[in-house]
C-alpha cells in the first residue's frame, strides 16, 4: 500500500524570498511566499519531511516568479 503525499517546491528569489507551491499527484494546490525564516518555521511547524520538499532553480522556465506575492501572502493554484 502506498500514501499520497504533498510536494512542495521550492524556489529563491533574488529579492531572498522563498516561494513554495504545493502539489499532490500533478495537480497544483496553493503557491505561498516566505522570508527564509519564515520558511524554516513553516517547514518545523508543519512537519513537513525533508524528502517532500523539492528545490528548484526558478520559477517557470527559470526565470524570477511573476506571481505578486509578498511574504506572508498565499494563492490557490499556479502562479500566471
Amino acid at each position: 500500500m502506498w500514501a499520497i503525499q504533498m510536494n512542495h517546491y521550492v524556489t529563491k528569489t533574488a529579492d531572498g524570498l522563498i516561494h513554495v507551491q504545493n502539489a499532490v499527484m500533478g495537480h497544483f494546490g496553493q503557491h505561498h511566499v516566505h522570508t527564509k525564516e519564515d520558511f524554516e518555521a513553516w517547514v518545523k511547524k508543519n512537519k513537513i519531511p525533508q524528502e517532500n520538499i523539492i528545490m528548484l532553480d526558478g520559477c517557470k522556465d527559470g526565470k524570477e516568479c511573476k506571481c505578486g506575492l509578498k511574504a506572508g501572502q498565499r494563492m490557490d493554484g499556479c502562479p500566471p
